[in-house]
């Protein structure tokens, strides 16, 4: 049975009990109580489910702004009840809620996350070329082989690049045969090539030259890096502190914290949600939880 510290002079002004009677109901339950008073003739106790339905009232009833008493109704609440509530919180409420996962499993959870708002995290502390330079040698060759990875964005890198820039990439791929060369005479050599020609010319290349190769096929067209992939994405997260994590993920939207937050034991659930307002909170209980509200128990141990 729940047990909350309440106002008594509430249950006086709201359902007319006088104060010496008090004592009398000790060890009894809201519903038990009511019967007893309506019975005498008290109508306020008659009606007093209708002052349950009030959110207002709630709150000053049932104190909703102390974390003690919504923590213990909280308890009392299903896995559904509780999933239910999440919304409620804002992000940033849901985003301390983080903190009672590890640090690996934080990974995890952002690894499994749609790369679009994966990428929109990481790039809120990180840049393209962060996430390039942790990637592996396979990695690199995966994003150039994909089909979406056009081959437009790549001539169009080459075109930016300075002549002897240039030239060390081609005379590394074809040989010395293309040394001191006229930019105009690399840049229609490679516009000549076929396709897997041309790609296995961007696969020969340094790494270092794949991943400014990359850089500059991202920065004309940012929709390539929904090409990357989810683990190399979060690889630079993994040099941030534990709090620092924290932080870049609590800029996810509600739609992919509240999934987390529900990964957590219900025991800390039901924590996180001690943050939700009181208003909404007491409007809750007041359209779906009267069972709940009824069977609260009006005294404590401490008499005011």
């Amino acid at each position: 049975m729940i047990q909350l510290n309440v106002d008594f002079s509430l249950l006086n002004k709201f359902f007319g009990i006088p104060i010496n009677k008090i004592s009398q109901y000790a060890n009894k339950d809201l519903e038990e109580i009511m019967k007893i008073e309506a019975a005498q003739g008290n109508q306020k106790a008659a009606d007093y489910k209708e002052i349950l339905s009030d959110p207002d009232k709630l709150i000053k009833i049932f104190k909703l702004t102390n974390v003690e008493n919504k923590y213990i109704i909280l308890q009392n609440l299903s896995e559904e009840d509780l999933d239910n509530l999440l919304p409620y919180l804002k992000q940033e409420q849901l985003a301390r809620g983080l903190n009672f996962f590890t640090e690996e499993k934080l990974m995890e959870m952002c690894a499994e996350l749609p790369i679009e708002p994966l990428l929109q995290m990481v790039l809120e502390k990180f840049t393209i070329l962060d996430i390039l330079v942790l990637m592996d040698e396979d990695s690199l060759d995966k994003f150039i082989k994909q089909p979406d990875s056009e081959r437009k964005y790549a001539q169009k890198y080459f075109e930016t690049l300075d002549k002897k820039t240039l030239e060390q990439i081609m005379v590394y791929s074809f040989g010395a045969d293309f040394y001191d060369k006229d930019k105009k005479e690399y840049l229609e050599h490679l516009e000549n090539l076929n396709d897997r020609k041309y790609q296995e010319f961007l696969l020969s290349m340094e790494r270092e030259s794949k991943i400014g190769l990359i850089n500059g096929m991202i920065s004309q067209q940012e929709d390539l890096a929904l090409l990357l992939d989810p683990e190399d994405v979060i690889a630079p997260m993994s040099l941030l502190m534990k709090a620092d994590k924290v932080k870049l993920m609590g800029s996810l939207d509600a739609e992919y914290l509240i999934p987390m937050i529900q990964e957590l034991p219900e025991d800390l659930v039901q924590i996180v949600l001690t943050q939700i307002d009181a208003r909404d909170f007491s409007e809750v209980l007041a359209r779906d939880f009267e069972d709940i509200l009824s069977s609260v128990v009006l005294f404590s141990t401490k008499m005011g």
